[in-house]
């Protein structure tokens, strides 16, 4: 538990960090420097901001700037983060509603984006062509007719539902105290929805082959704009109340683990990913958050109870004790989950959720917090945009080599902390050429080829 309670700097820690002036990245050391003045119409200072439901375009770096803009890129992603939990405009997908304020009832702007069942039916056939239309029940994991702002939460196999990440293979689930499964989605706005519905990326005969000798540009393109979303929601039911009361809660239809029928439930938002991708920074820009009551420790005037740690001290297994081959039933044992002490959040990303946090008080959204911001890097100028050839393996993003802050979320990698070849962007790096970085267009394009782990394989039953 001691180990724990240091893995996550509080505030005197963040004022040490910023009056020592320096940032470690990927190894190297670079001081904070005098911020020039701005050329381009950039800022050259952050100003956090939580009323608008306008998605940015793009991350704002003054010209000249040559250190490493974690505040601009960390302020990017609060942003972002914002527009995505805005509530939507009544039967508008993707669509925010500018007369509402965040702390108003209604669906999420991400919650109405197109989900991935909708996109990759089972039988391969075309999903609508009209973003703001909605799928036939026969093509739901749980044969229900999508309406605005339903969440359903399964897989026709009632197993991809439950993945974590794995460089495309399948990983073993994440349980939270409460012995129930936590149950990932993904979904796309409109402008990565019309790319691949216009290029029938949903089929896999309409992927195209890699050519050799290997080009240096993917030969998937998605457009500027386009942003996929990952999720983690739990079963709320059995956490404690005071626990319940700082996540983010909506009703939807969740598909047994065992694929024998769907019910209605209470779920909680865990964990999000947000990946945008930016004229600036054709590689994506990839945001984590997670909820801060996931693993310890607790924040000041936290309930002190956890959705993913027992509060014992008990250690994290040093890997994955569940199977998806052997699929336990719920209410399922659980093991704890925690924050390699190695790997803490960034002392400046600490300081910039508590920023937001501050305007987001007085609602649900205050008990969240950005775990990291990775982007393709360059030397030099920050504001000079990313070559579209350079790929997203480790030395080319945040936090880079010799990584020695967070690069994963405890809910969405749990098992990943120590390794930043298995970050966001190194990962999904492994699916840049083939698919402009998104797996879920190689592993779910019909025919679906979805593996599971080496791990799974090795207890899969006959």
């Amino acid at each position: 538990m001691h180990a724990v309670r240091r893995a996550t700097a509080g505030l005197a820690g963040v004022l040490v960090a910023l009056a020592a002036a320096v940032i470690i990245f990927g190894g190297e050391t670079s001081g904070l420097g005098a911020i020039p003045a701005a050329e381009n119409s950039c800022p050259v200072e952050t100003s956090p901001t939580v009323s608008s439901p306008e998605i940015p375009t793009d991350v704002c770096i003054p010209d000249g700037f040559t250190a490493v803009p974690m505040d601009f890129f960390d302020d990017y992603s609060w942003r972002l983060f914002v527009a995505e939990i805005w509530p939507a405009a009544d039967g508008r997908r993707g669509i925010g509603n500018a007369r509402k304020r965040l702390g108003d009832d209604g669906p999420r702007v991400f919650e109405t984006y197109r989900s991935l069942w909708e996109i990759f039916h089972r039988d391969g056939s075309a999903p609508s062509s009209a973003f703001d239309s909605y799928e036939a029940s026969d093509h739901s994991p749980c044969g229900v007719t999508a309406g605005f702002g339903q969440l359903v939460l399964g897989s026709s196999t009632g197993i991809p539902d439950l993945r974590q990440a794995g460089n495309g293979s399948f990983e073993g689930p994440l349980v939270a105290q409460n012995g129930k499964y936590v149950r990932y989605l993904t979904l796309f706005n409109r402008v990565a929805f019309d790319h691949l519905v216009r290029n029938r990326l949903y089929l896999r005969s309409s992927l195209p082959s890699v050519p050799k000798p290997r080009p240096v540009m993917p030969v998937v393109d998605f457009p500027d704009g386009s942003i996929a979303i990952k999720t983690a929601w739990v079963d709320v039911a059995g956490l404690p109340a005071a626990l319940q009361r700082r996540i983010y809660q909506r009703r939807a239809t969740v598909r047994d683990p065992d694929g024998s029928g769907c019910s209605t439930q209470t779920v909680g938002l865990v964990g999000l990913h947000i990946a945008q991708k930016t004229p600036s920074r054709p590689q994506w820009i990839w945001s984590s958050f997670e909820q801060e009551d996931n693993v310890p420790p607790a924040r000041p005037n936290a309930p002190g109870v956890f959705t993913f740690n027992d509060g014992s001290g008990a250690a994290m297994p040093t890997s994955n004790p569940l199977s998806l081959a052997r699929l336990a039933r719920q209410p399922v044992r659980p093991f704890n989950v925690e924050r390699l002490e190695t790997v803490p959040i960034h002392p400046l990303t600490v300081l910039m959720n508590f920023r937001y946090q501050e305007l987001l008080k007085g609602t649900v959204w205050q008990y969240y917090r950005l775990v990291v911001t990775q982007w393709p890097r360059l030397e030099g100028n920050q504001a000079v945009p990313v070559p579209a050839s350079q790929d997203g393996s480790v030395p080319n993003t945040f936090p880079g080599l010799g990584a020695f802050s967070a690069f994963t979320n405890v809910t969405l990698e749990t098992f990943d902390q120590s390794r930043v070849q298995l970050g966001c962007m190194s990962c999904h790096n492994e699916a840049r050429m083939q698919a402009d970085f998104m797996w879920t267009v190689v592993n779910h394009a019909y025919p679906a080829q979805i593996s599971l782990s080496s791990s799974d394989l090795g207890t899969r039953k006959d």
